[in-house]
């Protein structure tokens, strides 16, 4: 009897671990300070511009994601806090979704990815908005 318990529960422990969930690239977690963004004007020829910020984003390891600016929208502010969750969509890149908290922003998602050592951010606009970050 004792066999068949061991046997289940190692099935069980087996079948529960899923193969889907993505690891978190240790290069992500961290803070992240704001450095450039591209604010297109709606013809596809935006560039990104430097620019003088203290905005940051700090990816903890617990898929929290936490700023002193907003979480979804372009913005070089640093005045306010903000917080929500992130996933990684991607295991062979740094790559993923971040979800801020609150209710107006429930079915918002921004998109991230990290390119030589700098994360992307892309904002949901109709023109096309991203910003750039490096590691503190």
């Amino acid at each position: 009897m004792k066999k068949a318990l061991l046997i289940f529960s190692t099935l069980v422990l087996f079948i529960s671990c899923s193969s889907d969930d993505k690891d978190i690239p240790l290069d992500l977690i961290g803070t992240w300070k704001l450095q450039e963004v591209n604010n297109d004007p709606g013809d596809g020829g935006g560039t990104f511009q430097k620019v003088e910020s203290d905005k940051v984003l700090v990816f903890k390891k617990n898929l929290e994601i936490t700023s002193n600016g907003s979480l979804s929208e372009n913005t070089i502010n640093s005045n306010s806090s903000s917080r929500g969750i992130y996933r990684i969509t991607d295991d062979s890149e740094a790559s993923g979704i971040i979800t801020p908290s609150g209710s107006e922003h429930l079915s918002t998602e921004i998109r991230f990815e990290i390119k030589s050592s700098t994360l992307y951010v892309y904002y949901p606009c109709i023109e096309g908005c991203a910003a750039k970050y490096t590691k503190k």
